[in-house]
């Protein structure tokens, strides 16, 4: 599977983000005002808990069961490469905390490893884009990074012209950005 493409060849199942690694100087104030500024439809924080599923034979795909307070999803995420735009299905689960049903599930699969990576994030929601400042943890490692994950978009190029929009008004640049996922980045 090529990037940018997917299983179904529908936008619905790609996700398109840059995702900035922060150091010590980032200043989450001055940040939150900024977006602010940018009159957001929603501004949320919210503590996550992801578990990601490493199958034993596969390095082209991760699993992930998201538990928040607002939502529950199990993933399926491509792997490997830029992560700019990659594959991203995403399955809502209804009702309570479903951790061990997913652990059951995905043992089917011949899961290698298993990985619990929490993360405090800060999200402000605009009509075509979201914008996340969070710090994540898995056992001793942890991170600093901002993301913007356009929503909504019809074509890669739209969806890559909204995340230059926002990432312009706030200061990032895009040729600084991680091209490694956040899986990756804290297990590997």
């Amino acid at each position: 599977m090529s990037q940018g493409e997917n299983v179904k060849g529908s936008m619905s199942n790609v996700e398109i983000e840059h995702k900035f690694l922060l150091n010590d100087s980032f200043d989450h104030d001055r940040w939150g005002a900024s977006c602010q500024a940018l009159d957001p439809e929603n501004e949320k924080q919210l503590r996550v808990t992801d578990t990601y599923y490493v199958p034993t034979q596969e390095d082209n795909w991760i699993y992930r069961h998201r538990y928040d307070s607002e939502i529950q999803q199990l993933t399926v995420k491509s792997r490997g490469g830029d992560t700019e735009v990659r594959t991203e299905i995403n399955l809502d689960l209804a009702g309570s905390n479903q951790t061990s049903k997913v652990a059951a599930f995905l043992a089917t699969l011949s899961i290698q490893e298993k990985h619990v990576v929490v993360k405090q994030i800060h999200v402000f929601d605009f009509p075509d884009c979201e914008i996340v400042h969070y710090v994540a943890s898995c056992g001793s490692r942890s991170i600093s990074c901002v993301e913007f994950e356009a929503v909504g978009a019809h074509t890669v190029q739209d969806a890559l012209a909204v995340l230059e929009r926002y990432e312009l008004a706030l200061g990032f640049d895009a040729s600084k950005r991680s091209k490694v996922n956040l899986f990756d980045l804290l297990v590997r």
